[in-house]
C-alpha cells in the first residue's frame, strides 16, 4: 500500500487523551522541499490509518503541526496536553 498524496506514516513517540481531546508528538518523513522531521497533532481522526498529512493544519477540533526542532515540537505537545487539562506526563 502506498500513501496517498501529502501524507506520510507516522512513527508515535507519545499520545495522550484529554478531555476527548487526543494529542500526538512524533516523527515522520515530511517531503523534501522541508526539513521538518517532528510533529504534533490533535484530533479524533488526525492520523487516520497511522498517516499524517505533511502540510501544517491549526484548528481547535483538529491539527497537525510539523517543527524541524525536536524540543519545540515536544514543548508544543507538553502545552497542548496541558491546556486541554491533562498533566502533560509521558504516556507512550
Amino acid at each position: 500500500m502506498t500513501n496517498p498524496c501529502g501524507t506520510t506514516k507516522a512513527n508515535i513517540f507519545e499520545k495522550e487523551e484529554v478531555n476527548g481531546l487526543t494529542v500526538y508528538f512524533g516523527s515522520g518523513v515530511n517531503p523534501v522541499n522541508s526539513p521538518a522531521q517532528f510533529f504534533v497533532a490533535w484530533g479524533s481522526q488526525v492520523l487516520a490509518h497511522g498517516l499524517i498529512p505533511t502540510y501544517n493544519k491549526d484548528t481547535q477540533a483538529e491539527g497537525h503541526l510539523w517543527f524541524v526542532d525536536e524540543d519545540e515540537a515536544e514543548a508544543k505537545y507538553r502545552a497542548l496536553v496541558a491546556a486541554a487539562g491533562g498533566s502533560s506526563s509521558t504516556n507512550k
